[in-house]
């Protein structure tokens, strides 16, 4: 599922719980989050540290991702099938991006 193509402001809040601007004002400060754990971007980890590259190719694909999961509640199987991924790298993903969000969530006084 690719979020960029949501065109309706009801089916994106739909799918994350979140307006299209609170999304993008919450990933900018996640990419800070990443940024100031890594010291680089997660697209430079990609292309620098990874030969086989995610379904997940953007913070953005992964907090849309976590969101998703988190208002929809499907399995494991289901989520991954959604994705294109199996259900236990679809776990796995959730868990890193996740923790991800968490701490930027407490970066921005929410958690």
């Amino acid at each position: 599922m690719n979020y960029s193509e949501i065109t309706s402001k009801r089916q994106f809040k739909d799918a994350t719980g979140f307006s299209r601007e609170e999304f993008d004002c919450l990933l900018s400060t996640m990419k800070q989050t990443y940024y100031e754990q890594h010291g680089q971007t997660y697209q430079e980890y990609l292309e620098e540290c990874v030969e086989n590259w995610p379904k997940l190719r953007t913070l953005g694909d992964g907090l849309f991702f976590v969101l998703f999961y988190n208002k929809n509640g499907l399995i494991w199987g289901c989520q991954g099938l959604v994705f294109g991924m199996s259900s236990a790298s679809a776990h796995e993903r959730y868990h890193f991006f996740s923790e991800l969000l968490e701490q930027t969530l407490e970066k921005k006084g929410y958690a």
